[in-house]
Protein backbone atom coordinates (compact mmCIF):
# COMPACT_ATOMS: atom_id res chain seq x y z
CA UNK A 1 0.00 0.00 0.00
CA UNK A 2 1.24 3.51 -0.71
CA UNK A 3 2.24 5.76 1.81
CA UNK A 4 -1.30 7.74 2.87
CA UNK A 5 -1.04 11.94 4.22
CA UNK A 6 -3.70 12.30 6.88
CA UNK A 7 -5.99 14.38 4.40
CA UNK A 8 -6.37 11.45 1.92
CA UNK A 9 -6.85 8.82 4.43
CA UNK A 10 -9.68 11.00 5.61
CA UNK A 11 -10.80 11.64 1.91
CA UNK A 12 -10.69 7.48 0.98
CA UNK A 13 -11.98 6.73 4.50
CA UNK A 14 -8.45 5.10 5.44
CA UNK A 15 -7.81 3.87 9.34
CA UNK A 16 -4.42 4.77 10.16
CA UNK A 17 -4.90 2.34 12.98
CA UNK A 18 -5.21 -0.29 10.95
CA UNK A 19 -3.92 0.47 7.12
CA UNK A 20 -1.10 3.14 8.48
CA UNK A 21 3.09 2.14 8.74
CA UNK A 22 3.22 0.48 11.95
CA UNK A 23 0.64 -2.24 10.83
CA UNK A 24 2.62 -2.55 8.20
CA UNK A 25 5.57 -2.73 9.80
CA UNK A 26 4.74 -5.81 11.81
CA UNK A 27 3.18 -7.53 8.90
CA UNK A 28 1.55 -10.88 9.04
CA UNK A 29 2.43 -11.36 12.21
CA UNK A 30 1.12 -11.70 15.41
CA UNK A 31 3.25 -9.51 17.53
CA UNK A 32 1.61 -7.11 19.79
CA UNK A 33 5.36 -5.35 21.37
CA UNK A 34 7.97 -4.08 20.21
CA UNK A 35 11.05 -4.32 22.23
CA UNK A 36 14.17 -2.47 21.61
CA UNK A 37 16.58 -2.41 24.07
CA UNK A 38 18.56 0.73 25.61
CA UNK A 39 21.31 -0.34 24.25
CA UNK A 40 20.58 -0.36 20.95
CA UNK A 41 18.70 3.15 20.74
CA UNK A 42 21.63 4.41 21.94
CA UNK A 43 23.96 2.89 19.50
CA UNK A 44 22.08 5.22 17.08
CA UNK A 45 22.88 8.58 15.87
CA UNK A 46 22.64 11.77 17.84
CA UNK A 47 20.04 13.22 15.78
CA UNK A 48 18.27 9.85 15.48
CA UNK A 49 18.02 9.25 19.39
CA UNK A 50 16.68 13.08 19.55
CA UNK A 51 14.03 12.57 16.84
CA UNK A 52 13.33 9.22 18.88
CA UNK A 53 12.59 11.21 22.29
CA UNK A 54 10.86 13.71 20.89
CA UNK A 55 7.92 11.08 19.01
CA UNK A 56 8.24 9.63 22.46
CA UNK A 57 7.08 12.85 23.75
CA UNK A 58 4.71 13.45 21.70
CA UNK A 59 3.06 10.49 22.11
CA UNK A 60 3.30 10.32 25.82
CA UNK A 61 1.15 13.97 25.67
CA UNK A 62 -1.16 13.23 23.12
CA UNK A 63 -1.88 9.61 24.58
CA UNK A 64 -3.31 8.90 28.38
CA UNK A 65 -0.76 7.45 30.60
CA UNK A 66 -2.74 3.78 30.57
CA UNK A 67 -1.04 3.51 26.99
CA UNK A 68 2.74 3.87 28.70
CA UNK A 69 2.59 0.32 31.10
CA UNK A 70 5.19 -0.69 33.01
CA UNK A 71 6.57 -4.21 31.75
CA UNK A 72 9.48 -6.55 32.21
CA UNK A 73 11.38 -7.78 29.34
CA UNK A 74 13.42 -11.04 29.78
CA UNK A 75 15.44 -12.55 26.44
CA UNK A 76 14.58 -16.23 24.92
CA UNK A 77 16.27 -17.67 22.79
CA UNK A 78 14.76 -21.23 21.12
CA UNK A 79 11.96 -21.12 23.83
CA UNK A 80 13.92 -20.92 26.74
CA UNK A 81 15.70 -17.82 29.03
CA UNK A 82 18.97 -16.73 28.68
CA UNK A 83 21.45 -14.07 29.56
CA UNK A 84 20.78 -10.78 27.95
CA UNK A 85 24.29 -8.94 26.67
CA UNK A 86 22.25 -6.06 25.72
CA UNK A 87 21.10 -5.37 29.47
CA UNK A 88 24.40 -4.13 30.52
CA UNK A 89 24.20 -0.52 29.13
CA UNK A 90 26.69 1.27 31.05
CA UNK A 91 29.92 -0.61 30.75
CA UNK A 92 29.76 -1.87 27.14
CA UNK A 93 29.34 1.42 25.14
CA UNK A 94 27.25 1.08 21.73
CA UNK A 95 27.25 -1.17 19.46
CA UNK A 96 28.82 -1.28 16.52
CA UNK A 97 27.21 -0.91 13.50
CA UNK A 98 27.72 -3.64 10.28
CA UNK A 99 26.46 -0.82 7.73
CA UNK A 100 25.74 3.17 7.44
CA UNK A 101 22.39 3.84 7.74
CA UNK A 102 22.25 5.16 3.97
CA UNK A 103 22.04 1.57 3.11
CA UNK A 104 19.81 0.17 4.93
CA UNK A 105 16.86 -1.45 3.50
CA UNK A 106 13.66 -1.15 4.98
CA UNK A 107 11.28 -4.66 5.69
CA UNK A 108 10.71 -6.65 2.26
CA UNK A 109 6.88 -5.90 3.15
CA UNK A 110 7.67 -2.11 3.18
CA UNK A 111 10.08 -2.14 0.24
CA UNK A 112 8.52 -0.16 -3.02
CA UNK A 113 9.08 -2.13 -6.26
CA UNK A 114 10.57 -1.67 -9.16
CA UNK A 115 9.35 -2.26 -12.56
CA UNK A 116 12.80 -4.02 -14.18
CA UNK A 117 12.55 -2.08 -17.06
CA UNK A 118 12.43 0.97 -14.96
CA UNK A 119 15.50 -0.15 -12.34
CA UNK A 120 18.45 1.89 -14.43
CA UNK A 121 16.80 4.38 -16.00
CA UNK A 122 17.45 7.96 -14.83
CA UNK A 123 14.52 9.79 -12.96
CA UNK A 124 15.14 13.06 -13.34
CA UNK A 125 12.13 14.61 -15.40
CA UNK A 126 13.25 17.96 -17.35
Amino acid sequence: MRAINPSQAEVVGVNPYYHGPIWNAFGLGRAAYLVVPRRTLQSMPLDWQEKFVALMDEAQAALPAAAFPEYSVQRKEAGRFVADPLRDYRHTGPIKAVTTLATVKPPRDLRTRLRPDTEHKDCSHG
